[in-house]
């Protein structure tokens, strides 16, 4: 999975995932299948795991990271 500083926040729908969800891992990981683009904090949840990074990169994904607030991350597909 590519990870890139971009200057401003991407257009269009994100879906919101932090660790203080009831089932965000599970969340998290339908959005990732269904391909949607999704945004998180990285104080709400700081880090991915294995399991969920394996499937973004099977699912082609990019990381998103805003320059001027670094904790604001993005995950969005890329167009096949």
């Amino acid at each position: 999975m590519n990870t890139i500083l971009i200057n401003s926040i991407p257009p269009g729908e994100f879906e919101e995932v932090s660790i203080h969800m009831p089932d965000w891992q599970a969340r998290l990981l339908k959005l990732v299948q269904g391909r949607k683009p999704i945004k998180y904090d990285v104080d709400t949840m700081p880090n991915l795991s294995k399991d969920i990074q394996d499937e973004l990169g099977k699912r082609s994904y990019c990381h998103l990271i805003l320059e001027s607030d670094q904790d604001q991350h993005f995950l969005r597909p890329i167009s096949k």
